[in-house]
């Protein structure tokens, strides 16, 4: 039973953390993102963290069906998993292609009723659900760019909005996109008050 239990919160962790995480501007969440784009020790330490959930999840699946088959090209996944520099890879390759991170979801969603695929579902779930808090080879670039470091400095929020804007460039320079504040806004205030 309690291995059921188990599974049932491994399969609510892809759901439930982007509901709640997603586009946060949340302290610790701008703790977060400010430490995935300047240390790679963070995002080393992110993708064995990602390793560790998905050997458990495994551990618990092969308890709960022994002599379960299914589970050996989700393994061959782990295993490729542990080299930092693949896994790198493979998350920047499903960020900087919005298509493919598409593709990748819908196959987990298909071969997960496939039974003896079940494993490898859950495994593309995980790392998609890795992928959508990993910096993107855009964002990574924007650090080198000082206007933008200036503006992640003076508003948070914009670090969010920056590291989750995938299909967007520059979307603070083209238009408000719906959040509470408009950084160039408030620039173009400060000036008018300082004219006066």
């Amino acid at each position: 039973m309690t291995w059921i239990i188990l599974q049932f919160v491994f399969l609510a962790m892809p759901v439930v953390l982007p509901a709640l995480l997603y586009r946060s501007r949340r302290y610790f969440m701008a703790k977060f993102y400010d430490k995935m784009i300047w240390s790679e020790k963070a995002r080393r330490l992110y993708t064995h963290v990602l390793l560790i959930v998905l050997l458990l999840f495994h551990y618990v699946y092969t308890s709960g069906h022994p002599g379960e088959f299914g589970v050996v090209p989700s393994t061959i996944v782990c295993a490729a998993w542990a080299s930092f520099r693949r896994a790198d890879r493979w998350m920047r390759c499903l960020l900087d292609r919005p298509k493919r991170f598409v593709w990748f979801a819908l196959l987990a969603l298909v071969i997960g009723f496939v039974p003896h695929l079940y494993t490898m579902s859950v495994t593309i779930a995980f790392i998609l659900l890795a992928a959508l808090f990993y910096p993107s080879a855009r964002v990574m670039s924007e650090r080198t760019d000082m206007r933008k470091f200036l503006e992640w400095l003076e508003y948070p929020g914009a670090l969010a909005d920056s590291y989750h804007s995938i299909i967007t460039q520059d979307c603070h320079d083209n238009a408000d996109n719906g959040s509470p504040y408009n950084p160039h806004d408030m620039n173009h205030q400060k000036q008018n008050e300082n004219e006066k």
